[in-house]
């Protein structure tokens, strides 16, 4: 059994996110051109904890390559590029349900660009994983038992709109409309996106096992 936190919205959110659709006309790159790996940060886990990961991301062409930052909703499939972990059970084990997010992400802006020299490497993770109240949402939070973990990492995405999120607010500014802002900065955009190569990647899977719940505090002074 693969669990994967994919959530629904409701039909129609992929027309939410783009707006006008904007097709891509992107260079696909072989996955082995790149390198995805992946190593958990402790050495022990617990039911409910987010089990917190390295994720590196290198380069290994010849030549330079431009990727994109995981952001708020790529491990949910809300916009591009997808960014998610995947555990499969080598156990059983009753897995939580789903939770309800918020179907309202931040915008794409030239910060959420790196470019890749030959050998170098990132963490597509980095910047997502700083907002706290995410961390759980990005990383597996899995019930006492034993998985395999894989995190996976895709720029397939053909349209414009699933990368651009949905959260911009565009007040007007200097005598220019919403309406223009949002156009002059969907066109930059877009020049930067198509430099971002299409692929899709998988890391090498890693073993854990998860404990029951730690004890809390007040239990311990129990004991």
């Amino acid at each position: 059994m693969l669990l994967h936190r994919l959530l629904l919205l409701g039909g129609g959110l992929l027309a939410a996110l783009g707006g006008e659709a904007q097709r891509l006309e992107r260079p696909r790159v072989p996955a082995r051109q790149l390198a995805c790996t992946i190593e958990p940060i402790a050495r022990e886990h617990y039911q409910g904890e987010p089990i917190i990961f390295r994720v590196r991301i290198q380069n290994k062409a010849d030549s330079a390559l431009t990727l994109v930052y995981a952001l708020e909703g790529s491990d949910a499939l809300f916009r591009a590029p997808a960014a998610y972990f995947v555990a499969r059970q080598l156990r059983p084990a009753q897995l939580p349900a789903a939770g309800i997010r918020c179907g309202t992400v931040a915008g794409l802006d030239s910060t959420d660009f790196v470019t890749l020299s030959p050998q170098a490497s990132f963490n597509p993770l980095l910047k997502v994983a700083q907002v706290n109240f995410l961390i759980p949402q990005i990383y597996p939070t899995l019930p006492a038992g034993d998985y395999e973990i894989t995190f996976h990492y895709a720029t397939l995405e053909p349209e414009q709109g699933p990368w651009m999120g949905n959260g911009t607010y565009w007040p007007e500014q200097g005598g220019q409309s919403p309406e223009t802002l949002r156009a002059r900065h969907w066109a930059a955009m877009r020049r930067q996106l198509r430099r971002v190569p299409r692929v899709s990647l998988q890391s090498n899977p890693v073993r854990v096992h998860v404990e029951p719940a730690r004890p809390s505090a007040a239990q311990l002074g129990h004991e």
